[in-house]
């Protein structure tokens, strides 16, 4: 080994290599810092599985091949633990481009890559891919009417059924395999036809789970907690320092915290031990997060939405611990003397008071309708709010965590007003699979109209009052103040919360102004029922 290889590959040298390497966000300049050094394949073994992981990512697959044909089996390995399941399953579709990526850097490359996978992924990627006919008699051996070859002994037809992208890669394995060791071939062959998917997907799972969690990924249910609001008896428990991770966490944290700049300022005031904790113990508040929502290493979308709701509890929750008023010196030593976890469960419980109101009801199933669990509110904006507070995560209409005082106090007001209107809401009649047949809006602007005209609140408009009822809640198109007045006499009557509660007005504003929209500049002696959303005929 010469001296500059030496001085290439020593442990200093290293270092500042993947920290070079980490740095870079271009993938041409990613794929040069790999592969032109002259020890190359040192330093790419070198990498952490991550960090390769994410060069590849950014590199693209398909121009990878020379990166593949370099890297450990180990690596692979590791890179396809994260790349070929969904939830707790193997999927094809994710192992074909690899395969082909494989198979670009060289035959006996890609077949030691591949033989450094489980027995159980080996086994299964084979058994799904070929099919095995026994041949008894050579001479009359009849073979099927697809593509096929004849092992050298006569003994064993091997069918290839299903051409596709896997189909060349995997000839070409079993080819060099049969070349370099028959036996196992032949074993291989005749063993992944005869096991069970169900089997080698349960003892592949085993573990990659195992690997999974040595890489610091938290087990689903062990992670779950993340998303609790601390209790006061857990708040020392959560003060604890956490283990420390291995390897550079610092280029994917940068994302989750640069959005929120009061955050921002408060880590890089820390000194460099506590900033250094701070990080390693974010990193595994990401992990529990991705784990406990099953989100699957390659998604990245999915990944990134964790990261959002990650930077919104974190930024909560320093606003909960160490006040309103950003101080960077105070920010740090509540940061410093927390855990991530606490902090961002501390944000996070904010963001589940907030939506309270409505996950209440979504539970209760008093905002069912026929497309969802809640369909039956039928007045915007508070349609939209309700579906992204009823979810399992609350957030924006807009899809982003509810990331700061100001975005917490627009979504309670309008779970509130949510409530609010379920609460006036006459009870609902149920269609033959027991849902709603109108929702909050059409039966609360119901019983109120009904009751200006003297009608049954409880029942229908009668058709032959429609237009009487059309006349008695607008003049020239608008709901008068006297009208909004009546309205709020009603609301009142139907609502335990006092009659000037906030949200009360606002849902009742909201239910005014969507009726006026929808139908107050409709001829009263020519209203079609069937377009009166908000009316039940």
């Amino acid at each position: 080994m010469s001296a500059e290889h030496d001085e290439g590959t020593s442990p200093a040298a290293l270092m500042a290599w993947q920290a070079e390497v980490g740095a870079l966000t271009s993938g041409s300049a990613l794929q040069d810092a790999l592969l032109s050094p002259k020890d190359a394949q040192a330093r790419i073994q070198s990498l952490p599985i991550e960090d390769l992981h994410r060069a590849i990512r950014v590199i693209g697959l398909e121009d990878s091949a020379e990166i593949l044909a370099l890297a450990s089996g180990d690596q692979v390995r590791g890179m396809l633990d994260a790349e070929i399941w969904v939830k707790d399953q193997l999927d094809l579709e994710r192992v074909d481009p690899w395969l082909t990526a494989l198979m670009r850097g060289g035959p006996e490359a890609m077949t030691d890559r591949l033989m450094a996978l489980d027995d159980a992924v080996i086994n299964w990627v084979v058994r799904r891919s070929i099919q095995v006919i026994a041949i008894e008699d050579p001479d009359s051996f009849d073979p099927p009417d697809t593509e096929y070859v004849v092992t050298p002994d006569n003994q064993m037809c091997v069918v290839f059924p299903d051409p596709g992208p896997r189909d060349l890669p995997v000839k070409v394995f079993l080819d060099v395999l049969m070349r370099t060791a028959p036996e196992y071939c032949y074993n291989l062959m005749v063993f992944s036809s005869a096991a069970l998917d169900s089997v080698l997907q349960e003892d592949a799972y085993r573990w990659r789970s195992g690997r999974m969690a040595d890489r610091g990924y938290v087990d689903y249910y062990d992670a779950l907690p993340v998303y609790t609001a601390p209790r006061p008896d857990e708040i020392t428990a959560a003060r604890q320092a956490l283990p420390r991770t291995e390897g550079p966490v610092g280029y994917w944290m940068r994302p989750v915290v640069a959005p929120d700049q009061r955050l921002t300022a408060a880590i890089e005031r820390m000194d460099p031990e506590a900033q250094d904790l701070f990080h390693q113990g974010l990193a595994y508040v990401l992990n529990m997060a991705l784990s406990a929502d099953r989100v699957d290493p390659w998604d990245e979308a999915a990944t990134e939405g964790v990261f959002q709701r990650i930077r919104a509890g974190l930024a909560l929750g320093l606003d909960a611990l160490a006040g309103p008023e950003a101080d960077p010196k105070l920010d740090a030593e509540r940061l410093a003397g927390d855990t991530p976890t606490f902090v961002f469960r501390t944000g996070y419980g904010r963001m589940q008071a907030t939506a309270r109101p409505v996950t209440r009801l979504v539970g209760r199933g008093d905002l069912r309708g026929p497309g969802g669990p809640t369909d039956g509110v039928d007045i915007e904006p508070l349609r939209s709010w309700a579906e992204a507070l009823g979810g399992r995560h609350p957030m924006d209409p807009e899809g982003a965590p509810l990331g700061n005082p100001e975005a917490l106090a627009l979504a309670g007001g309008m779970a509130q007003a949510i409530a609010a209107l379920a609460e006036v809401a006459p009870q609902a009649t149920l269609d033959e699979d027991g849902l709603p047949t109108h929702g909050l809006g059409a039966r609360a602007l119901t019983h109120f109209t009904a009751t200006l005209i003297g009608a049954d609140p409880d029942q229908p408009l009668p058709l032959d009052r429609l237009a009487e009822a059309h006349r008695a809640l607008f003049t020239d198109g608008q709901i008068s103040d006297e009208i909004r007045d009546l309205a709020a006499r009603w609301w009142a009557g139907r609502s335990t919360d006092a009659p000037a509660s906030r949200a009360n007005a606002e849902a009742l504003d909201m239910l005014l102004d969507a009726a006026a929209e929808e139908m107050g500049g409709l001829d009263p002696e020519e209203l079609e029922p069937r377009f009166l959303r908000l009316w039940i005929c």
